[in-house]
Formats: structure tokens, sequence, C-alpha cells
């Protein structure tokens, strides 16, 4: 059965974190859990390592340069509509220029937002998998 590896980085900045909300729709199609804030990353390119895959999408998702250090995540899930196995890292990731300017793609997130812990997303709609990295 496929595997398709998706990479993310938990981006820090003087203790707090970087989410960014996901669109409603994305590139004409509705997105995987719309208007849920998540941190960046996404599909893992073929001929690709993880930590290639989560340096590019946060550029692509952020504008962000950052450097990975050690993995803090990892999950695996069956797609029995789509035959896939999905498994996802997580990488703590630092900025390696630390004033550059966020930059949004409007096809794919709406907001961004740092904080410190979950708890200051009160009444907001966080993708699951952020509870098991933020305990």
């Amino acid at each position: 059965m496929p595997i398709k590896l998706i990479a993310h980085a938990l981006i820090e900045k003087d203790g707090k974190y970087l989410l960014i909300k996901r669109s409603k729709i994305k590139r004409g199609s509705p997105n995987m859990y719309p208007e849920y804030w998540d941190i960046p990353g996404g599909s893992v390119e073929e001929d690709e390592l993880p930590r290639e895959g989560a340096v590019r999408e946060a550029m692509e998702e952020v504008n962000q340069k950052i450097q990975l250090s050690e993995i803090l995540h990892e999950d695996s899930c069956y797609d029995d509509t789509k035959g896939i196995v999905f498994t996802r890292l997580v990488y703590k990731a630092k900025l390696l220029e630390y004033n550059r300017e966020i930059k949004l793609d409007p096809e794919e997130h709406t907001a961004f937002r740092w904080i410190q812990t979950l708890s200051d997303m009160k009444e907001e709609t966080i993708v699951p998998y952020l509870n098991d990295l933020f305990k």
C-alpha cells in the first residue's frame, strides 16, 4: 500500500509558535480541515527528503527561512477512501531570518498567529494532531 509523507515545522520565536489558519477552498477544491488552525507543512515531493519538504513548505506557506532540529511528533493513519497511509513528521524549527515578513498564500491560508500554548486558541478549531504536539 502506498505511503504519503507529510512534513511540518513547529516554528518557534521568543517562546511563541506560529500557527496558520487553513482556507475553506484550496485551488478550487474544498480544503482538508477548512478554517482549522495548523502549522506550516505539507506533502513531501518525489525525490525530496522530509526535512527538505518541511523547509520548502515553510518558505511557500509563510515566507520563512528555517533551520530544523529534531522530530517532535510522528503519526500515521490509513485513508481507506484513497488506499494510502499518510505519515506526518513534525520538526522543531527556528527562524534563520528573525524579522522576515510573514506572507500567506490566500489560496491556502487566511491568517496567522503566534501563540505560547493551545489555551491561546480558545474558541478556535485546531487540527487534531496539535493537541498531541502541545502536550
